[in-house]
């Protein structure tokens, strides 16, 4: 298999964890997510184990699954100064976030307010 057909999720926004975890949020077994994305559940748990890198049309097949149905994937970083003891200048350490949640139906109104 060419290295460009597979699709490395340690690599990727959207890691291993985040995957069982956006099928836990929908009460998803794997046969239900395989159904879903054209997969076996085999396939779902090699990937969700890491045992498996899948390829890239797979990969899109299990996001696009998942996104119909309400789960967004983040993943950021943000650096914070820690404080240091002693008076010394403090470190900076970054901070990384990765993780799936499921949307809500929720829209916030957006409009512009004019004082005259």
């Amino acid at each position: 298999m060419a290295k460009d057909e597979q699709f490395c999720l340690a690599l990727s926004p959207i890691a291993p964890a985040q995957l069982r975890a956006a099928r836990g949020m929908l009460g998803w077994s794997r046969s239900e997510l395989a159904k879903r994305a054209g997969t076996s559940a085999e396939t779902i748990k090699n990937i969700e184990h890491g045992i498996y890198a899948p390829k890239k049309k797979t990969f899109a097949a299990l996001v696009e699954a998942l996104l119909l149905h309400g789960i967004q994937f983040v993943h950021y970083e943000t650096f914070v100064t820690v404080p240091a003891e002693n008076g010394k200048t403090g470190a900076l350490q970054t901070i990384s976030y990765v993780g799936a949640v499921r949307a809500t139906t929720f829209t916030p109104e957006i409009r512009e307010e004019r004082n005259e």
